[in-house]
């Protein structure tokens, strides 16, 4: 039986749209990691699942700073992304923007503090 991830979101302008959406994604596996970058840390690689191309359904990263003294980077792709909020993909076709297959991510701390670092990954488990 399948694990299943509820998620929904909320966005309104102020005096303009309003936009409320919630789904249930059946998952085969999740994978959960809470890391602390420390202060100055480049590069620290956190693995983040051991899954195959087009297997990533869902990605969540959460962290106790957000801005331009944050990023990382996914598996050995050079492109640098900055964690100014809160980062949610829903569906394989929003995680591929990142990577066909997000192994893991390489962070980077220019801050003077540690942080903490929440990833949640919904994936399937087998292939094809």
């Amino acid at each position: 039986m399948p694990d299943k991830i509820n998620w929904s979101f909320n966005v309104e302008v102020l005096e303009g749209p309003k936009v409320f959406d919630s789904q249930t994604i059946d998952v085969e596996a999740y994978d959960k990691v809470e890391v602390v970058i420390d202060a100055g840390a480049s590069d620290l690689e956190v693995t983040v699942q051991p899954g195959g191309e087009g297997q990533v359904k869902f990605l969540m990263i959460r962290s106790s700073f957000y801005g331009e003294d944050l990023t990382y980077k996914v598996n050995s792709n050079t492109t640098v992304i900055e964690l100014d909020a809160p980062q949610l993909l829903l569906g394989k076709g929003a995680v591929k923007l990142l990577d066909s297959a997000p192994a893991s991510l390489l962070f980077t701390n220019n801050t003077a503090e540690n942080v903490t670092i929440q990833i949640l990954v919904g994936r399937d488990a087998t292939p094809g």
